[in-house]
């Protein structure tokens, strides 16, 4: 009898170990948020992939989601700069639809660019209705809007004295959600003209917000400038209060968030709105077209120059719980000069190419004198603590 050799079971071992190694070093390199099978063909947890696996494992599953963008003929370098980088960053493998807004008919030299800007994705031009949405109402006394005009252009309140900007945040705060366009939309992502993206977005941000029952999503908060809403803060209170909405610390909203505790004032804080990731379905509520109508019977839209940024903070503050508000922290994005980029420390963010510091072409928020982010995140540890403890309405 021969004897019995053990090189072919050695052989298959060391081929299997070799084919494990394989497969193990070929696997996408996910980051540490996400879940255990999320990597495969979700894309609902925040995930760091290369390209290749997108591309050969396509997102079986979109939001009904758009990037909208309220923009003019005039902004088309802009706009499509802001196009060109969030197409190379995310757009390119999840293609979502653009819807494009303006109080103008879009031109043909307008739309062609949009078209070269993204080939691959479908976009919708859609007209203000400018008589309801983008003059100024009938309830407005023009004398008195005038002269506050001049009062602000004297107090040096910015872009207090340009008719088109009063509009433009009354429209956004109160309007763009019910264009009809959007109508078959639940999400969206507002991208604005010359922004900047520094990260790679692997996951789908639209996904991931479902997913964990997020209503709105933001990068950068900051401070509001105060001469710009004077009055906004006492409405807000006399809203609530007309409403019998508790907005106490007892309560599981948002809304002390806003609050300085020392004096019970506004504290400026607000989610910077030219970068937004929320429900359409969170503006389009009974509650929020409320609120919304309550600010707009003021005038205040146009006797002072109330924003859609802390309109739409406060707003979120009233009717979503601390929980359902996102801080996009992984997203490196620039508007203006005003940066954010996640850190090293915090090993969020995929193949970033981040500016360093600050320079005269981009300030890093995070760490700039205006910044709301040390304020976010102790209110977030607080509300999570709040939570453990059971304090509730």
């Amino acid at each position: 009898m021969r004897p019995f050799s053990r090189k072919p079971i050695l052989l298959l071992a060391f081929v299997s170990v070799l084919t494990f190694l394989y497969y193990v070093a070929s696997h996408p390199r996910v980051s540490k948020t996400m879940q255990p099978n999320a990597y495969y063909n979700n894309y609902d947890e925040r995930v760091c992939l290369p390209d290749h696996h997108i591309r050969l494992n396509p997102p079986p599953v979109k939001a009904k989601a758009a990037i909208v963008s309220l923009v003019r003929n005039s902004e088309l370098d802009g706009i499509v700069a802001s196009m060109h980088q969030l197409e190379d960053r995310f757009n390119k493998n999840f293609h979502y639809p653009y819807v494009f807004l303006n109080e103008e008919p879009f031109t043909e030299e307008f739309k062609i660019a949009m078209r070269k800007a993204a080939p691959s994705s479908k976009m919708e031009f859609g007209l203000i209705d400018k008589p309801t949405q983008w003059s100024v109402p009938s309830f407005v006394d023009r004398d008195r809007m005038d002269q506050a005009f001049t009062s602000m252009r004297q107090d040096n309140v910015m872009y207090g004295d340009m008719e088109s900007y009063h509009h433009m945040c009354r429209y956004q705060s109160g309007f763009f959600f019910d264009h009809p366009l959007l109508a078959n939309f639940d999400w969206y992502w507002r991208l604005e003209p010359g922004v900047k993206f520094y990260c790679d977005i692997t996951y789908d941000p639209f996904l991931y917000m479902e997913k964990h029952n997020k209503q709105y999503g933001f990068v950068i908060t900051l401070r509001e400038l105060s001469n710009t809403i004077p009055t906004l803060w006492q409405t807000v209170l006399e809203y609530a209060k007309s409403r019998h909405i508790d907005i106490s610390d007892k309560n599981n909203l948002l809304f002390p968030y806003f609050v300085n505790k020392k004096t019970g004032d506004y504290n400026m804080c607000h989610f910077w709105s030219n970068f937004e990731i929320a429900s359409l379905n969170l503006w389009r509520s009974p509650q929020y077209r409320d609120f919304f109508n309550y600010l707009d019977k003021t005038g205040n839209f146009f006797y002072e120059r109330w924003g859609d940024a802390p309109v739409h903070s406060i707003g979120a503050g009233l009717f979503l719980s601390t929980d359902q508000v996102h801080y996009f922290e992984d997203i490196g994005y620039q508007h203006d000069l005003y940066r954010h980029c996640p850190t090293k420390r915090s090993n969020l963010g995929c193949n970033c190419v981040c500016p360093s510091g600050t320079n005269s072409e981009s300030i890093d928020h995070d760490s700039f004198h205006d910044t709301c982010l040390p304020a976010w995140r102790k209110w977030v540890k607080t509300a999570e603590a709040r939570k453990g403890w059971g304090w509730s309405s």
